[in-house]
């Protein structure tokens, strides 16, 4: 019973978003479930070498660019999840966010760890960057408004 509503799940995720949608190569990240099954213990710190890979990939990082080419410049994130329209039940989604983990203290935190938010379009589209707990990259990404190129 529980593989069928797995599969179920699944097919109804699949689904939800039009194919044209989906991001060019049709990646999905891990879900939540699944990163904090990963972690061993806690402090979960980020290896030196990703968190390296991360704060140079950020600064590089420009509105409308591909999702395939985010995780090119600073990898696969750790989790991510659809964000959907409000009002719509969970029918419609409005946006992707991937999380990039860079310290994750506790598993029910009161203080939070320090991330990088990544949020996509429907089109797989990057929208914007949000950083947490994370000074040494918070200052290297502008602030500016970025038009995306035209056609």
């Amino acid at each position: 019973m529980r593989a069928r509503v797995v599969a179920g799940l699944a097919l109804a995720f699949s689904l939800a978003i039009p194919a044209g949608a989906r991001a060019a190569d049709d990646y999905t990240p891990p879900s939540t479930e699944a990163f904090l099954r990963s972690i061993r213990s806690y402090p979960h710190v980020a290896a030196a070498a990703r968190r390296e890979t991360i704060r140079k990939g950020v600064p590089q990082l420009a509105r409308c660019m591909p999702a395939t080419q985010v995780r090119k410049l600073i990898g696969d994130p750790d989790f991510g999840y659809v964000a959907y329209r409000e009002g719509t039940s969970g029918k419609v989604p409005s946006k992707q966010l991937w999380n990039y983990i860079l310290e994750k203290k506790a598993a029910t935190e009161t203080e939070p760890g320090s991330r990088v938010v990544i949020w996509l379009d429907t089109g797989g589209k990057l929208q914007a960057v949000t950083i947490h707990g994370a000074p040494d990259i918070e200052h290297t990404i502008s602030r500016r408004s970025q038009q995306c190129p035209q056609p």
